[in-house]
């Protein structure tokens, strides 16, 4: 009987002891799952810190390259740098004579930094097509641009329905004019009645992204024309000395149009796209001795290539008579570390002005990526 007894104590014993060894490694496997992702999350929130602290890096050495843009814009005409201005030809003949100030690394601390300065004055000036004050359109840019399409290689039905729509947007209601003047494009009943409407701007565009809104544009379009158009300048004169041929052509094609329509005999001085071409390409030769062309030395050209038309007259209206220019787009690249770099981009727009005697740089525009 008593060993009955103790022989089921035991049992129970044995038993309660099974039960806590169970319990010790459920806690002990709990413990270990805790510890593994306290260790874990220990680890990502350093990398997430760590990154962090990367980007924060890479973002000021982004800005630093704009900063240092800034600087030299402001100490020299960026135009008389012609030892590291470069050309953009690679992409296609319509590149030709593409002006660019390009460092492709600089060493900044442990991380370099990469800038590329264009001048926006080297392209046409969409804003420049409607005159502010009067809504007026300027048959000049209407020419440049329409010419600008071709010469790209457009769809002819695309480009004018967009430049018409381009009127429309730009143009604003102003007291003694008509407001969406141009029949042929998209007014502000079109965009108020689409499946997604949206508003009109009526008033000057803000960047080159948003002709993306007018209609008429579509992302073959934009690609094609993105490098030759800006938003930036206060006027519509185009810089001889870094704009590339396509514009240069353009402009040339223009200049034999008054800026107000029924103004002068336009027809008779039209010029041949072969002229065109030969003067552009007569400026941009001239440029690797000559960096900054001016209004004179472009109307010299185009006399000596057709003295017999009036294109040199003509230029007056479209061509900067300085050949230096007042606005440029800064692309600065901040990276940090070799294998797998951390990047920032900014891309920012400055002008330069000059105000009791000093030269000013402002920043216009600034975007981050």
């Amino acid at each position: 009987m008593r060993n009955s007894k103790e022989t089921q104590k035991l049992k129970k014993n044995n038993s309660e002891n099974g039960i806590v060894l169970v319990i010790v490694i459920i806690i002990v496997s709990i413990l270990t799952i805790l510890v593994a992702d306290l260790i874990y999350f220990t680890h990502i929130d350093r990398e997430i810190s760590s990154n962090t602290i990367d980007e924060i890096k890479a973002r000021y050495i982004a800005k630093s390259g704009v900063h240092v843009a800034a600087g030299t814009l402001k100490a020299q005409p960026l135009e008389d740098l012609d030892e590291i201005a470069s050309t953009l030809a690679s992409k296609s003949e319509n590149s030709k004579g593409f002006w660019v100030i390009n460092v492709p690394y600089f060493p900044i601390g442990d991380g370099s930094v990469s800038v590329t300065v264009i001048d926006e004055r080297s392209k046409v000036n969409l804003n420049a097509l409607v005159a502010s004050s009067s809504n007026r359109v300027d048959q000049q840019v209407l020419t440049e641009l329409r010419e600008l399409f071709r010469f790209v290689e457009v769809d002819s039905s695309k480009s004018e329905r967009f430049i018409s729509s381009l009127v429309n947007w730009i143009d604003k209601p102003l007291k003694g004019s008509q407001n969406d003047q141009d029949s042929s494009g998209a007014n502000t009943g079109f965009y108020s009645n689409l499946e997604n409407p949206y508003t009109i701007k009526d008033g000057t565009l803000d960047s080159t992204q948003e002709i993306r809104l007018i209609d008429g544009m579509d992302e073959e379009f934009y690609n094609k024309i993105k490098d030759y158009v800006t938003v930036y300048p206060r006027d519509k004169k185009i810089n001889f000395s870094t704009a590339p041929k396509v514009v240069i052509m353009a402009a040339i094609k223009a200049s034999a149009f008054p800026a107000i329509e029924g103004q002068g005999n336009s027809e008779a001085n039209e010029v041949s796209d072969a002229i065109a071409e030969q003067i552009a390409d007569e400026i941009i030769d001239a440029r690797e001795d000559q960096p900054v062309i001016d209004q004179k030395k472009a109307r010299e050209i185009a006399t000596e290539v057709d003295s017999t038309s009036e294109i040199s007259a003509g230029l007056v209206g479209v061509t900067l008579n300085s050949g230096y220019s007042d606005v440029f787009s800064v692309k600065s690249v901040g990276s940090l570390g070799e294998s797998n770099p951390t990047k920032r981009i900014i891309e920012a727009v400055l002008r330069k002005t000059r105000e009791n005697n000093q030269d000013k740089v402002n920043i216009i525009s600034w975007k981050e990526l």
